[in-house]
Parts: C-alpha cells; structure tokens; sequence
C-alpha cells in the first residue's frame, strides 16, 4: 500500500474544469459605442508632425550652442560662454512652454 492511498489520493487526480471567462471589450470599442464609430481628437492632431519638426531643430540648435560655448570657452571668453547658455536656455524654456501651452489649448 502506498502512502498516497492512505491519505485518500488515488493515482489519477480529477481534472479541474476550466471556465472560460468572457472577454472584455476592448476600450476603443467601448468608446465607440458610447460616442458612435469617429472619434475627434482635437485640431492638435493636425500640427503634431510640424511640432516634432520644431523639437528636432530645436535639439539641433541646442548641439549648435554648446558647440559655439565650448569654443569661446576655450579661447578664454568664459563669461560670455557662460552667458550664451544661460540665455539660450531662458529662451529654450520660454519657446517650448508656449508650444505645449498652445497644444494643451488646441485639444
């Protein structure tokens, strides 16, 4: 005798029923239910490749700058290196907040 049969084990276990869940609707066909089958999202869809546009010159513009501090850093102009970047990261700040303010408003 084994010591699975005195426990009341036996050698082929009762397979356990599986129940299927329902699936969920997906969200995107929950809100097409509810506000029927085209969704607007807004005019600043529209302009969303000129705005990456603008962030991929500004990442360029911003490589220029450095460069042109690190050159007047080296030939001693150490103040004014140090002022282009303070104003051009004032201006940086200024510009990119208006463009995600004008986004936010265009939505």
């Amino acid at each position: 005798m084994k010591y699975r049969d005195i426990i009341g084990y036996s050698d082929k276990q009762p397979k356990k029923r599986v129940v299927k869940e329902q699936s969920k609707p997906s969200v995107t066909e929950a809100l097409k239910k509810e506000f029927g089958d085209t969704i607007n999202e807004g005019p600043a869809m529209e302009y969303v490749n000129d705005v990456k546009q603008i962030e991929k010159t500004e990442k360029l513009k911003a490589k220029a700058v450095k460069n042109l501090a690190k050159v007047l850093d080296k030939k001693g102009f150490k103040k004014e290196a140090k002022n282009l970047n303070y104003v051009y990261s004032i201006y940086e700040d200024k510009f990119s907040s208006y463009i995600q303010e004008l986004m936010n408003k265009l939505q």
